[in-house]
């Protein structure tokens, strides 16, 4: 039982020192580019390399703000700015009108999004380049890139709505 323990032990702390590394990096990063590196900032890097979903910049705050009272809203804003600037965040729209984050994976991706709950889910692959082609004919713009979220109902949702309420 104690290996056990003594190896979950050790991949937690191989797992925090891997992220540390990667927010070394951003931080970094920002700094080569002139961008400040003060403790707030940091502490939402490494809070938002944390994250295994969608978040948004209100989550962040008050999560950050019992640890750290003098972060403010503003920071929270523009570092996710800059995160998603440098492609470590990705933005999301809610249907609430209020936009969410997701930590930037490998390679081209898209999202389709809940309109009832808001969950989000992650697809690869979009097939848009006759589509793309298309639109740089109409409009004559030389297309660099393109995003692409989808909205619709989640499993959970679908079956809620199926279910006739008494």
């Amino acid at each position: 039982m104690l290996a056990l323990r003594d190896t979950a032990v050790s991949v937690y702390w191989r797992t925090v020192r891997a992220i540390m590394r990667t927010a070394e990096t951003i931080l970094e990063t920002m700094h080569q580019r002139g961008w400040r590196i003060t403790g707030p900032r940091r502490a939402i890097v490494e809070y938002v390399l944390a994250q295994d979903g969608p978040f948004s910049a209100e989550e962040i705050f008050r999560a950050l703000r019992r640890r750290q009272p003098t972060i403010g809203r503003a920071t929270v804003f523009r570092t996710l700015d800059l995160l998603a600037e440098l492609g470590v965040v990705e933005r999301i729209h809610h249907p609430s009108g209020v936009h969410r984050y997701v930590v930037g994976g490998d390679g081209h991706r898209h999202h389709v999004v809940c309109i009832r709950c808001g969950a989000v889910a992650e697809f690869a692959g979009c097939n848009l380049e006759a589509v793309l082609a298309q639109v740089a004919d109409q409009t004559h713009f030389r297309i660099l890139g393109h995003w692409l979220e989808v909205s619709g109902l989640c499993q959970l949702c679908q079956r809620e709505s199926a279910v006739p309420s008494s």
